[in-house]
């Protein structure tokens, strides 16, 4: 018998597996992932690039203030030199650009140092470099932004262009002197800053009193001593005795140039009064050289007053005011003013004989 036949059931075949791929699109988290991981770093870095960056600027901003404020100290101790080769130096390390503020600052500085080295050498280069550094100085101190700052270097850049007067014999620069001490009393006003008031009305004052030199003596004289006395009603010896002096020593110098135009007399009387009020502050053993310039003038003073009253009395005064100065004015130290003020002595003590 025949076995029936088995059909045998089909194989069924193995599900295939499908291998996925990954579209690398927009969305793709991996794409996602990756970008977004270059991005943080990059963050980061720009981070820590300027968390570090600006903190280096910080450190050197604070090694320059620090030489800043050493050649202030230095310009205080009237160590001119040395606190010029120091704004130099930093004026080489710092842009207008860079670092505005301190630019500017370093700038007044070199300005400042250099008309008081012009006093002393090399007159007219040393001011045009005053003048040069102290606008440099204004093209960041402007008075929208830094009015403080702005009046204190146009008051610096007035006197600069004024003494540059006097050694160019040249009225131009007194007309700017002018210019920049009005700019400096649109901030400058007297009840909002009495002492910068004070020391921009003094300034005026000797501008004046240069301008009377080349013209309008009796009116610019007359202007010079109003801004003197302006001064000095901020100026006062009890709370600010050496602006004082220094105003008062002026004043006395307008008065006796005034007398040569008028009121002989009574303006020598008012000179010979405003030097023995700068002598009150302005002792021999403080401020011997103020001391001895201030004699000199109340010699002066004296010996024109003797042409016009008490002649002996008056000559023997001025002889006295110039062996003062001569204490200081010694022929070892100051030949030049040994010799000037020992000419004028013993032309006084003629008038004794």
């Amino acid at each position: 018998m025949k076995k029936a036949s088995e059909k045998k059931a089909p194989k069924k075949k193995a599900p295939t597996q499908k291998t996925s791929t990954m579209k690398w699109g927009k969305n793709s988290p991996w794409f996602i992932g990756i970008v977004g991981g270059l991005i943080g770093a990059f963050l980061v870095g720009v981070v820590l690039f300027y968390f570090f960056g600006h903190r280096e600027q910080q450190i050197y901003r604070a090694i320059f203030m620090t030489s800043v404020n050493n050649a202030d100290r230095l310009l205080e101790k009237n160590m001119i030199e040395d606190a010029l080769v120091i704004y130099n130096d930093i004026a080489n390390k710092v842009s207008a650009r860079g670092d505005p503020e301190l630019y500017a600052t370093v700038k007044n500085g070199q300005g400042v140092c250099y008309y008081n080295v012009a006093l002393v050498r090399d007159k007219e280069e040393n001011l045009l470099k005053a003048v040069s550094a102290f606008q440099k100085a204004l093209e960041i101190r402007t008075i929208e932004k830094y009015p403080d700052d702005y009046a204190t270097t146009q008051n610096n850049l007035g006197n600069a262009y004024r003494t540059l007067a006097e050694t160019k014999d040249n009225e131009k620069y007194l007309n700017k002197a002018f210019e920049a001490f009005a700019e400096a009393l649109k901030v400058y006003t007297r009840d909002k800053y009495p002492v910068g008031y004070a020391a921009t009305q003094n300034n005026l004052g000797a501008a004046y009193g240069t301008l009377s030199e080349f013209r309008d003596k009796d009116e610019n004289l007359a202007k010079a001593v109003q801004a003197f006395e302006e001064a000095l009603t901020i100026r006062t010896i009890a709370k600010y005795p050496l602006d004082y002096a220094s105003t008062q020593n002026n004043l006395g110098n307008a008065y006796r140039a005034l007398a040569e135009v008028k009121h002989t007399k009574g303006n020598l009387l008012k000179a010979v009064g405003d030097f023995k009020g700068a002598l009150k502050v302005y002792t021999l053993n403080e401020y011997p050289l103020d001391y001895a310039l201030t004699q000199n003038n109340l010699g002066n003073a004296y010996a024109a007053l003797a042409a016009v009253q008490d002649k002996d009395g008056n000559a023997a005064r001025a002889v006295r005011a110039f062996e003062e100065a001569l204490k200081v004015y010694t022929l070892g130290k100051y030949p030049a003013q040994f010799r000037t003020v020992t000419a004028t002595m013993e032309e006084a003590k003629t008038k004794l004989r």
